[in-house]
């Protein structure tokens, strides 16, 4: 499958499984049709980068606000009609997250042979530009 829809397929995942992957009131995104995140289905559909930033953009401020109110005690409830309490949800999304960008991150390295920077915790962030590639 192409870059963007793993990027897509990453992106959808976050935004209706972080918080409650039942809820009834879950709206598709507007550039989103039938298995457009389905990585077993090839799409006829193509996103512009434009667009997976602008779903992006509400997916950041979606779960930014969502954080922000939850509280330490909340963490181990389970949401309405969910099988999972929100801190396993919030772990599966970083685990799958972190598996995509490892999936990302090959497709940068084979389309331009540039191998990126991993900021680890052994040294200090970066403050301002830096080198992302080697």
């Amino acid at each position: 499958m192409p870059c963007w829809k793993h990027i897509y397929h990453m992106l959808h995942s976050l935004d209706l499984w972080f918080i409650n992957p039942s809820d009834k009131e879950f709206a598709e995104p507007d550039i989103h049709e039938k298995d457009l995140n389905n990585l077993d289905v090839i799409s006829g559909k193509y996103l512009l980068r434009e667009e997976i930033n602008e779903y992006f953009a509400d997916i950041d401020i979606k779960v930014k606000t969502y954080l922000s109110q939850l509280t330490d005690n909340q963490l181990l409830d389970t949401p309405p009609d969910c099988g999972y309490n929100k801190f396993t949800l919030i772990l599966a999304q970083f685990r799958h997250l972190h598996s995509h960008m490892g999936m990302i991150m090959g497709f940068i390295i084979d389309d331009t042979g540039l191998w990126p920077r991993v900021l680890g915790l052994e040294n200090p962030f970066p403050i301002g530009e830096y080198k992302r590639y080697f």
